[in-house]
């Protein structure tokens, strides 16, 4: 399954809200999407107020032996969710070093102090750089992408699912432009191509799960040297 929009599956954004996740890797990066973005917020209020409608008309049904919660409340819910939902400032924080022009999401920036994680980019491709900042046991890797403007990725597949976070700039995935905040979910059926929009540098914050999957002998030989 891919989520081609900027938001990507319901069961996310609950699992989020409930501190249900299977990573502080997955924890942080969800949490910088809900920071960077009004609509992942929207969502999250909106479930949360489902979630709680249903728990206390099940705590309020006498001897109802199940739920007795009406579809034309959930249908409310949704309609008052899917309104204006008040946007906050942007979400602050600090550039990841002196010399660099990236503001994180709080959450991200947090997550690096409390750790102690340095973030140090290295070579990845031509117009590209890495910055690892967790490797998991069973494969998984947090990690920052630095791209220049019009820079493409080649065309690739997963050998686990994908998370992709855009902090700065834009990319482009066939027609579907993700800007800062949006979030996209790919998994092993999907392959791609990804084209760094031409108007500036994008930066993204990734969760990975396993190492891409490329066409090309040598850009599998080249994944020795890059370890993604």
């Amino acid at each position: 399954m891919s989520q081609r929009g900027h938001l990507i599956d319901d069961a996310w954004y609950l699992d989020y809200a409930a501190g249900a996740l299977d990573s502080e890797a997955h924890g942080v990066l969800m949490a910088s999407h809900v920071e960077l973005s009004d609509a992942a917020r929207a969502r999250v209020a909106l479930l949360d107020r489902i979630g709680g409608a249903v728990l206390d008309t099940a705590d309020t049904a006498p001897d109802s032996g199940g739920l007795s919660f009406d579809a034309d409340d959930i249908f409310a819910l949704a309609d008052a969710g899917e309104r204006a939902y008040p946007p906050v400032a942007e979400a602050g924080g600090a550039p990841v070093s002196e010399r660099d022009d990236i503001v994180l999401p709080p959450a991200l920036k947090a997550y690096l102090q409390r750790t102690g994680v340095p973030v140090r980019w290295s070579f990845l491709g031509p117009g590209l750089r890495k910055a690892i900042l967790w490797r998991g046991d069973d494969g998984e890797t947090l990690w920052l992408l630095r791209a220049r403007p019009g820079v493409s990725i080649p065309h690739h597949g997963h050998r686990g699912s994908e998370l992709t976070l855009v902090l700065k700039g834009s990319f482009w995935d066939g027609d579907q432009q993700y800007t800062r905040g949006d979030l996209e979910e790919a998994d092993l059926g999907v392959e791609h191509d990804i084209r760094i929009d031409e108007a500036g540098e994008c930066v993204c914050l990734a969760l990975t799960e396993g190492k891409l999957r490329f066409e090309s002998p040598l850009l599998r030989a080249f994944q020795v040297f890059t370890g993604l």
